[in-house]
């Protein structure tokens, strides 16, 4: 998979976390990559089991169920530079929203997951503040299969 250039964000301006997953869902309808169902899932994952992953970050993405709602593999990135708050008091400057189906999702999620749990470049990532830079470094680090 490949990430594509024009689902990488960089937006202040939302006042909750359902507002940022709708965000990311409605940037997956619009590449063609989810019905619009999938959207729905985002929002029931979140309010089932949440998605905020470590320190920092949060990986909406839909449930076990709406995989049949993904029409190809894709990854929207969120870059919140004021945060927001996600659960609990911890807030996300990161959120990636995921559309994959069995061992896309899994190969997804699996690559991000190594990239975030390591400090180095999990810091490299937060310190990038652009599109441009956020779209070069995730290309550089994982997405480069």
């Amino acid at each position: 998979m490949q990430l594509e250039r024009e689902l990488v964000f960089v937006k202040s301006d939302f006042n909750n976390k359902a507002e940022v997953v709708e965000f990311l869902g409605s940037k997956l309808v619009a590449a063609g990559a989810v019905e619009p169902e999938y959207v729905l899932a985002m929002h029931k994952r979140e309010q089932d089991i949440g998605t905020y992953i470590t320190e920092g970050v949060a990986i909406p993405h839909g449930t076990e169920e709406s995989r049949s709602l993904v029409k190809r593999a894709a990854l929207v990135v969120l870059k919140i530079p004021r945060g927001i708050d996600w659960i609990n008091g911890n807030q996300v400057f990161l959120a990636f929203g995921i559309a994959g189906n069995d061992e896309e999702h899994v190969e997804l999620l699996g690559g991000l997951a190594t990239l975030l749990m390591d400090d180095e470049q999990k810091a490299g990532l937060m310190a990038a503040d652009s599109e441009d830079e956020i779209f070069a470094y995730l290309n550089q680090h994982i997405l480069t299969a």
